[in-house]
C-alpha cells in the first residue's frame, strides 16, 4: 500500500517550548513567594490550559517521527501540566468544600519522579541543543527542591522553594530564547541566533 502524501507538518515543539516557558514564570512567582497561595487555583487552571495544546503538539511531533520531542512535549503534557494542574485544583477544592489541607507530601515524591525523567532525558536532549541540556538540569534541581520544599513543609518563598522558583524562572527564560531561536532560524532559512 502506498504511503499516503500530503503536507509535511511543521515542527510543533516551538509552540509547546512558549507555552512552558510562559507557564514557569508563573509558578516561579507561586513558589518564590512573589504571590500569595492564593495564586494556586489559578496556577492550577493555567497549567490545565496549558496541557490540552501540548499534548496536541505532543501527538504531531510523534506524527512527525520525532521520539525525543514527541515523548518530551507528552511528559510536559500530561505528566506535569495537567497532573500537577489537577493536584493544585484539587487541593484547592479539598481546602473549600472540606476545610482541611490536602497531603500535598505526595507531590514531593511526583516532583522526584519528574526530576528524574529529565536527568534521564539529558543525554539524548545534549546530542540536539547543549542550551536546552543545560535548562533541563536547571529545571531538575527545581524540581528537587521544590520536592524537598513540600516534603518539609517550606512556605512559599523561604529557602529551597524560593530557590526552586528561580529555577523555574531560569529555565522559563531560556526556553522563551530557545522557542525564538527555533522560530527565527527556520522563517529565515538560516542561523539568525545562536543554540548550540
Amino acid at each position: 500500500m502506498a504511503e499516503e502524501k500530503g503536507p509535511q507538518w511543521a515542527m510543533a515543539t516551538p509552540s509547546v517550548v512558549y507555552l512552558v516557558g510562559v507557564a514557569c514564570i508563573g509558578i516561579c512567582a507561586l513558589l518564590s513567594g512573589w504571590v500569595t497561595a492564593g495564586a494556586v487555583p489559578l496556577v492550577a487552571a493555567l497549567l490545565i490550559a496549558c496541557g490540552i495544546p501540548t499534548m496536541i503538539c505532543g501527538a504531531i511531533e510523534l506524527r512527525r517521527g520525532d521520539i525525543l520531542f514527541g515523548s518530551i512535549n507528552m511528559v510536559f503534557g500530561g505528566l506535569i501540566w495537567f497532573g500537577l494542574g489537577f493536584i493544585f485544583a484539587m487541593a484547592t477544592w479539598f481546602q473549600v468544600t472540606a476545610g482541611a489541607a490536602a497531603d500535598m507530601h505526595v507531590v514531593a515524591f511526583f516532583a522526584w519522579g519528574i526530576a528524574l525523567l529529565f536527568v534521564l532525558f539529558v543525554p539524548s536532549v545534549a546530542k540536539a541543543s547543549k542550551f536546552v541540556m543545560v535548562a533541563f538540569i536547571v529545571l531538575a534541581v527545581g524540581l528537587l527542591l521544590m520536592g524537598l520544599g513540600l516534603y518539609n513543609d517550606v512556605a512559599f518563598g523561604a529557602g529551597v522553594m524560593y530557590v526552586s522558583g528561580i529555577c523555574f524562572l531560569i529555565f522559563g527564560l531560556m526556553l522563551i530564547y530557545a522557542g525564538t531561536v527555533f522560530i527565527t532560524n527556520t522563517v529565515y532559512q538560516a542561523p539568525k541566533l545562536w543554540l548550540k
